[in-house]
């Protein structure tokens, strides 16, 4: 597989995680907001946190056909959404999961980071 095969492996894996986390959050939000279930909100909230913590075991198995660049930034991103969702869980903050892959200044139809990322990462190592 090239490097570019890998890279593309690897961004569809992260952006069908990006998909999976947006329909998490949609759920979230009609659990607390809909059906008044802070408990289904909360469990909703630590699982698009799960998600992001295992983001590089999903594109773990693309990292040894990528070139060390696309690799290394990959990774180093990836460590990132890790170590944040990681903290979130560990002080099961509801605000901080919440708070995930949205920064102060998001506006609501924006990419989110984990978008970013992608984006970011598909227009580098696939041009």
């Amino acid at each position: 597989m090239t490097s570019r095969e890998s890279v593309r492996n690897a961004l569809s894996a992260l952006q069908s995680a990006a998909e999976k986390i947006r329909l998490v959050e949609i759920e979230a939000r009609e659990a607390l907001f809909e059906k008044d279930d802070p408990a289904a909100y909360r469990q909703k909230l630590r699982e698009k946190a799960t998600i992001l913590l295992e983001l590089s075991e999903t594109v773990a198995p693309f990292y040894e056909g990528m070139d060390k660049d696309a690799r290394a930034e990959c990774e180093k991103g990836l460590s990132s959404f890790a170590m944040r969702a990681a903290q979130a869980l560990e002080l099961s903050s509801i605000f901080y999961m919440s708070a995930l892959l949205y920064p102060e200044d998001y506006r609501e139809g924006d990419p989110n980071d984990l978008e970013s990322f992608i984006d970011r990462l598909r227009q580098k190592h696939l041009p």
